[in-house]
C-alpha cells in the first residue's frame, strides 16, 4: 500500500470511519448524549447468552455504554479502521481492564469474513455496533447490499445477536428539541414485517423532515416477528436519522 492509500485509509477508513469520524464523534458527544443513552437502556435490557462476545464495527465505540461491555469475560473486536484500536482502548480499556475483560482487536472486514469468524466463535454472543446501514457505502450496488443484509438472519440462525444500526437518514428543518419533544421519542416493538414505505414515511415526518432523505436498506435485517426499537440520532444540525435496534436469540 502506497503512502497516498494509507493516508486515505486513515482519513475515512473505506468511507466509514477514520479521522474524519472520529473527530466528528468527539466533538458531537453532547449532541449525541440523548441517543446514547436510548443505546444503553435498550442494550440493558437484553440478555446475552455468552460471556464471549464478537463486536462487529466497534469504531472507537463512542455510542457504545462501558456497562454493557464490561459484563463480558472476553471480546473479539473486529474493524476495517486503523486507528479504531487505539481509541477503543482509551475510551473504554481502563474500565475493562477494571472488570478484568480481555479485549483482542482484529482489523477485519467483519462482513466480508463473518461466516468464518461466527464459525471460529461457536460460544459468543455477537453485537454489531452501527456498522451494517454503512454497508452499501462501501459496496455501493443496492441489490447486492439488500440481499446480503436480509440474509444475515439465515447465516446467524442459532446464535445470539443483536445489532444497532441506521435505518433512515436525512436533513430536518430547524426546530429546538426543547420545542419538540419527538425530537427524543423512541418506537418500541416496531416488527419488520410492519415496516413499510407508509411506515418509513411518518418516520421521517415526525422529525420534520425536507429535502431527501436516504434508506440504509437494513428494515429488514431482522426477521419479521423480531420485536426492535427505532431511536432518533441528531447526526449533525438539521440532519437526523433513525436506528433500528434488535436482539435475537435462538429459540
Amino acid at each position: 500500500m502506497g503512502l497516498r492509500e494509507i493516508l486515505k485509509d486513515l482519513i475515512n477508513a473505506g468511507g466509514t470511519g477514520g479521522l474524519n469520524w472520529h473527530v466528528h464523534a468527539f466533538q458531537s458527544q453532547k449532541r449525541w448524549q440523548p441517543t446514547v443513552t436510548h443505546i444503553e437502556h435498550f442494550l440493558m435490557h437484553c440478555q446475552p447468552r455468552h460471556k464471549h462476545l464478537l463486536l462487529m464495527g466497534c469504531s472507537a465505540g463512542w455510542m457504545m455504554p462501558t456497562t454493557w461491555l464490561a459484563q463480558f469475560t472476553q471480546i473479539d473486536a473486529y474493524d476495517i479502521d486503523p486507528i479504531a484500536q487505539r481509541l477503543f482502548n482509551w475510551r473504554h480499556g481502563r474500565a475493562l481492564r477494571h472488570s478484568q475483560t480481555q479485549i483482542s482487536h482484529h482489523r477485519q472486514d467483519a462482513m466480508a469474513h463473518l461466516p468464518k469468524i461466527i464459525e471460529k466463535h461457536p460460544q459468543a454472543s455477537i453485537w454489531f455496533d452501527n456498522m451494517l446501514g454503512q454497508h452499501r457505502y462501501r459496496i455501493r450496488d443496492e441489490t447486492l447490499v439488500g440481499k446480503e443484509l436480509c440474509a444475515l438472519k439465515t447465516t446467524l440462525t442459532g446464535r445470539d445477536w443483536g445489532s444497532v444500526h441506521d435505518l433512515l437518514s436525512g436533513p430536518t428543518q430547524q426546530v429546538a428539541r426543547s420545542q419538540d419533544s419527538r425530537m427524543q421519542d423512541v418506537y418500541q416493538s416496531v416488527f419488520p414485517r410492519d415496516m413499510g414505505a407508509s411506515y418509513s414515511q411518518s418516520l421521517v415526518q415526525s422529525l420534520q423532515a425536507q429535502g431527501i432523505w436516504f434508506d440504509h436498506l437494513t428494515s429488514h435485517v431482522f426477521t419479521d416477528d423480531t420485536p426492535t426499537t427505532l431511536i432518533p440520532w441528531e447526526f449533525k444540525p438539521h440532519y437526523w436519522h433513525w436506528l433500528q435496534a434488535g436482539w435475537q436469540s435462538p429459540l
